[in-house]
């Protein structure tokens, strides 16, 4: 099993991390170690590195790549465990930098059989840990029309949320919806013909289902707060995202912990320096053009770097 690809803003995160050689890293999001393979580069004979995917693809990828090096470990898991994984490999000790690498993965888009994609017909599966039993296709027949739809409104901020979701049902009862080919046209056949789309109107909606299937705001939330207690004094937070809320999520995070923004509105509060935990790295928030013909990905990325005080 071999996969090659550029990291989306490898530069950019090499320098947000601002790596020390002797310093504890973890990468969150493995993928097929792109990241990682750089930070390994920059750490020294006493650094360290740990790396967290829930996809088995992923795990099988680190131990026949990886497992030569020697300062890496490798845990098939949700990163929302993060805190029992660096009890684990560190002692639970607090490490340098944490990076987030959201969404859904290269590989995990190319592989029809995954379900990721509406580019290629596979089945409507869309799990990052295969070994979870509810697939989306499950879901899609298990779920009723109002929920389906308020997924659909609520992780893609999708217009046609209600129109899509009846349709759906519509096509499970006739037996028609069997691919994500099939899902994908009728998605798009919800949305007015007369008009041209910047994205494929499937966008929203896999994106919506495939969020929601793997509790992915969820998990981003959990780990966001750990990180305030795992990460070193002048340690580094990176995150990269890919959806608006996602990014949201991450924007709020860091300004409520970096100059107080968000945690009461309207009430008088003294002291607001003294309880913040984060400091604001100044990076460009977009990839350049030149990231972006690297890897075609970066075009929709996002950003985020915070230290800790």
């Amino acid at each position: 099993m071999s996969f090659s690809h550029n990291p989306v803003m490898i530069n950019r995160v090499i320098e947000g991390l601002n790596i020390i050689s002797n310093g504890t890293y973890v990468d969150c999001t493995f993928g097929r170690g792109g990241h990682s393979r750089n930070i390994l580069e920059k750490i020294g004979e006493k650094g360290k590195l740990i790396a967290i995917d829930k996809d088995k693809a992923a795990e099988d990828y680190a131990k026949e790549y990886f497992s030569k090096y020697k300062r890496f470990y490798f845990e098939k898991s949700n990163f929302s465990d993060i805190e029992y994984i660096l009890e684990k490999y560190n002692d639970s000790k607090k490490v340098n930098g944490i990076l987030l690498d959201l969404g859904v993965s290269s590989p995990q888009l190319d592989e029809a059989d995954r379900g990721f994609s509406f580019m290629k017909e596979g089945p409507i599966d869309m799990r990052m840990d295969t070994t979870n039993k509810m697939t989306a296709m499950l879901w899609l027949q298990e779920a009723e029309i109002d929920e389906i739809s308020r997924v659909l409104k609520k992780y893609g901020e999708e217009k046609y949320s209600y129109r899509i979701a009846k349709s759906i049902k519509k096509s499970i009862k006739d037996k028609s919806l069997k691919t994500t080919l099939d899902l994908s046209n009728i998605i798009n056949n919800c949305y007015p013909k007369k008009k041209l789309y910047k994205k494929n109107p499937s966008t929203k909606s896999f994106q919506a289902i495939r969020i929601f299937i793997n509790k992915e705001l969820q998990e981003l939330e959990k780990i966001l707060k750990d990180c305030l207690e795992l990460i070193e004094k002048e340690g580094r937070l990176v995150v990269i995202s890919f959806h608006s809320l996602e990014d949201r999520i991450v924007k709020n995070f860091i300004n409520k912990h970096s100059d107080g923004k968000n945690i009461i509105s309207k009430l008088p509060i003294t002291n607001i320096s003294s309880n913040l935990r984060l400091k604001k790295v100044k990076i460009p928030l977009k990839a350049s053009d030149d990231e972006i013909n690297q890897n075609v990905r970066a075009r929709s990325a996002r950003i985020r770097v915070a230290e800790k005080l």
